[in-house]
C-alpha cells in the first residue's frame, strides 16, 4: 500500500503454483468488477443525493435499525454520509493495490494511492465505531461484536503494512496489502455472502430465514472466511505437494462463481433499490 522499495527474494514458483495464481488472478477480477458495482450504487444511492441536496432519500436505505439521517443531530448525518461515500472510494481504490501490473508499472500512483486508501480506511474504521457505539445501540450479542473485532483487524493490519514498508519487506507488505483488502470489504462480504446464499437455496427450494443460522455466522464469516482462504492460498501455492497446490486452486475456483452470483444477486437488488421498488431494513 505504501512504497516498498527493495526486493526480497521471491519463492520459487512449483509446479501447479502457476495455476494457483491464475485462479487467485480470477477471483480477483470478479471481485474488482463487483466492487465498482458496489461503488456506483453507494455513489448514486449517497454521493448524488447528496450533491443535490436531498439527503433525506438516504432514509429509504434504513441502516442500524434507524434512519440515517437525524435532523436533531447533524453530527450523525454528518458522520453516517462520511462513512457512506467514503466506502465507494476505498471499493474502487484498494482493488487497484492488488493488481500486479499497476503495482508494478505506475509505482508512484501505487504508492499515493495506498496511503491515500491506509488513511481513508483507518478515518472509515473510526467513524464506523462512533455510528456503532455511540449513535446506535453498542453490541449486545457475541455476533454483534463481529463488526467491531473487524475494525480491530483492519487497523491491526494496516499498522503491518507500514511497518513491512519501513522494513522494505516485500513479500511481507503484500500479504498484509491482501489481508487489509479482505478485511476492509467485510460489510461488502456480509451483502453479497448473503444474498448470494439466500438466492441459492430459494433457487434450490429450500426457505431461508433472514434470522437463520447461516446469517448469524456469516457476520463473523464475512471476514474470517476470505482471511482463510488468502492463508489457503499464501501456504499453499509454493508447497513441494502438487496435490496440495491443485486442491488449494480448485478450492478457489470453486469459490469465484459463488462470488459471481453474490455479486449478481446483490447488484440487481440496489438497481431495485435505486428504482425505489424496494425498502431496505
Amino acid at each position: 500500500m505504501v512504497d516498498a522499495v527493495a526486493q526480497e527474494p521471491k519463492p520459487r514458483k512449483h509446479s501447479g503454483a502457476t495455476v494457483t495464481d491464475m485462479a487467485a488472478g480470477l477471483w480477483l477480477a470478479v471481485a474488482i468488477a463487483g466492487q465498482v458495482a458496489f461503488a456506483a450504487y453507494l455513489i448514486g444511492f449517497y454521493a448524488f443525493p447528496a450533491i443535490l441536496g436531498d439527503i433525506a432519500a438516504w432514509n429509504v436505505n434504513v441502516v442500524l435499525s434507524q434512519p440515517p439521517v437525524h435532523p436533531d443531530r447533524p453530527q450523525a448525518t454528518l458522520a453516517f454520509g462520511v462513512h457512506a461515500i467514503g466506502a465507494a472510494a476505498l471499493a474502487l481504490m484498494g482493488g487497484l493495490q492488488l493488481i500486479p501490473m499497476v503495482r508494478n508499472r505506475f509505482r508512484t500512483f501505487h504508492r499515493w494511492n495506498g496511503r491515500a486508501f491506509l488513511l481513508l480506511i483507518v478515518a472509515l474504521t473510526v467513524s464506523g465505531y462512533y455510528l456503532t457505539w455511540f449513535r446506535g445501540s453498542p453490541p449486545n450479542s457475541f455476533n454483534e461484536f463481529g463488526t467491531s473485532v473487524n475494525g480491530l483487524l483492519i487497523l491491526a493490519f494496516a499498522a503491518m503494512i507500514v511497518t513491512a514498508a519501513m522494513r522494505r519487506r516485500v513479500a511481507q507488505h503484500e500479504r498484509w496489502a491482501v489481508r487489509l483488502f479482505l478485511v476492509a470489504n467485510a460489510q461488502w462480504f456480509v451483502r453479497i455472502g448473503g444474498f448470494g446464499y439466500f438466492v441459492t437455496m430459494q433457487t434450490l427450494g429450500y426457505s431461508v430465514p433472514f434470522d437463520g443460522a447461516f446469517f448469524q455466522f456469516w457476520i463473523w464469516g464475512s471476514f474470517l472466511v476470505p482471511l482463510a482462504m488468502a492463508e489457503l492460498y499464501f501456504r499453499t501455492r509454493s508447497a513441494n505437494s502438487a496435490v496440495v497446490r491443485w486442491s488449494s486452486a480448485l478450492a478457489i475456483f470453486i469459490v469465484t462463481p459463488m462470488t459471481l452470483i453474490g455479486i449478481v444477486t446483490f447488484s440487481l437488488f440496489t438497481i431495485q433499490l435505486m428504482a425505489g421498488n424496494v425498502q431496505a431494513g
